[in-house]
């Protein structure tokens, strides 16, 4: 099976690197509109809109040219409250620089949200 976020996450970093303005990535899915509107709301991205060309759902998204790196987490790493500076010094270049993205029993959300409400959960991508 594809990954889609992880696929995802490349098209990304590609599109910056190549320094596009915009971008087209398929297959759409609500995990990854999740993923997008955490990127949206940090500046990594501008705005995106999900739409159907007959097919399958696509997202057209507007890049800021603000990524140095973004990248799926594979495999999916279970993480608890107490192991999530152990990760930040793993993925992240510096302290308080950069996103890990979580899933958690509340929904997606950065991993800084999900230390202050001591929630564990699954580790999905980062970005900074």
């Amino acid at each position: 099976m594809p990954n889609t976020l992880a696929d995802a996450c490349i098209q990304i970093k590609n599109a910056e690197a190549a320094r596009n303005k915009s971008l087209i990535i398929t297959p759409a899915s609500n995990l990854l509109q999740r993923i997008l509107r955490i990127f949206q709301a940090h500046a990594y991205i501008g705005e995106f809109e999900k739409y159907e060309d007959g097919r399958q759902n696509k997202f057209k998204i507007n890049l800021l040219g603000k990524i140095n790196k973004c990248k799926a987490i594979v495999p999916r790493l279970n993480v608890k409250v107490s192991q999530y500076e152990m990760f930040e010094k793993r993925f992240l270049p510096a302290k308080n620089f950069g996103l890990i993205i979580v899933s958690t029993s509340e929904g997606v959300m950065i991993h800084k949200e999900a230390k202050k409400k001591n929630l564990g959960g699954i580790l999905l991508a980062y970005i900074y």
